[in-house]
């Protein structure tokens, strides 16, 4: 079972969800999301991705890539614990995303 890591690096807050992949060809299965603050974005980043596996009794090794989005993503230049990172386009994160989460395949998704 491996678990993508999403991370959305905001200017005060840190947001990370996992989703994890159980069996192929399968709906993956979300995981709670965490919020962390923090005034440094590496520390911020590097701080919820810690507490997460902790948090859910994970490995870093369960962990087959992270993406990160968001303005503090920028500060990012390598992989985080040697595991794949990737940078997204966070407006195609939070429309990928909606249209995950709605089940739909066209959707007009807005973030308010």
């Amino acid at each position: 079972m491996k678990t993508v890591i999403g991370i959305d690096v905001g200017g005060s807050t840190t947001k990370i969800i996992g989703v994890r992949f159980e069996e192929q060809n399968t709906r993956p299965i979300l995981m709670q999301p965490l919020q962390v603050k923090a005034n440094d974005p590496k520390t911020s980043i590097y701080g919820a991705f810690g507490r997460y596996i902790s948090e859910n009794g994970m490995k870093i090794t369960d962990v087959s890539r992270i993406m990160v989005t968001g303005v503090g993503s920028t500060f990012i230049k390598e992989d985080i614990y040697g595991i794949p990172t990737i940078h997204v386009e966070e407006f195609e994160a939070l429309g990928l995303g909606g249209l995950y989460l709605t089940g739909l395949e066209n959707a007009v998704i807005i973030s308010m």
